[in-house]
């Protein structure tokens, strides 16, 4: 736990010195890997999150009240997709145990049942020892931990910057809307 918290202090500290300096975002090195997708790919974080204007990082769960949000979150994707937005899945267990440990359980959810066809990872965590990178960075530069399932967290790779919505919050609320345009530069 003593690790994470240093490499989120150097995460913290890397987002802070950009936006001082008015430089563009740097990649932490926690996120300098390559994360396995249900689609059977493979993502480079870094590159992933460095080449969109816009980066909406969900924590999902398969067999929770908010999962219907699939299909919010991939209406949302089709629409801004083309602008420069990018949504990322991360199926986590840590609310309820409502994910699967099987991904082509998860996979069958996503696809099958909502048609998603952005990113979704290999099932992870948030409150664990070895916290999912993308999430820690997201909630980190938010200030707002996920509590539930389907917390939304949008982040701006120009600035660090990032705004973190509860699960309550829909894929067509405007406050996110408004969140997503902002960082597309359309506001």
């Amino acid at each position: 736990m003593l690790k994470m918290t240093a490499l989120l202090l150097t995460s913290i500290a890397t987002i802070s010195t950009a936006n001082a300096a008015g430089n563009e975002w740097q990649c932490p090195s926690n996120l300098k890997q390559s994360r396995p997708t249900l689609e059977a790919g493979r993502l480079d974080l870094c590159d992933t999150v460095k080449h969109t204007k816009a980066l909406l990082v969900v924590n999902t769960a398969s067999m929770c009240g908010f999962t219907p949000q699939f299909s919010g979150l991939e209406a949302l994707y089709q629409e801004f997709k083309d602008r420069g937005l990018l949504i990322l899945g991360v199926p986590t267990a840590d609310f309820g145990g409502q994910e699967y440990d099987d991904a082509s359980k998860t996979s069958k959810v996503c696809h099958a049942n909502y048609g998603v066809s952005f990113p979704v990872f290999h099932k992870s965590c948030i409150h664990c020892d070895k916290p999912d990178p993308l999430l820690t960075l997201v909630a980190t530069a938010s200030g707002v931990t996920p509590e539930w399932n389907f917390y939304k967290y949008i982040f701006n790779p120009s600035t660090g910057e990032s705004i973190g919505f509860d699960s309550a919050t829909t894929p067509d609320a405007k406050p996110l809307r408004d969140a997503i345009t902002k960082f597309l530069g359309e506001h």
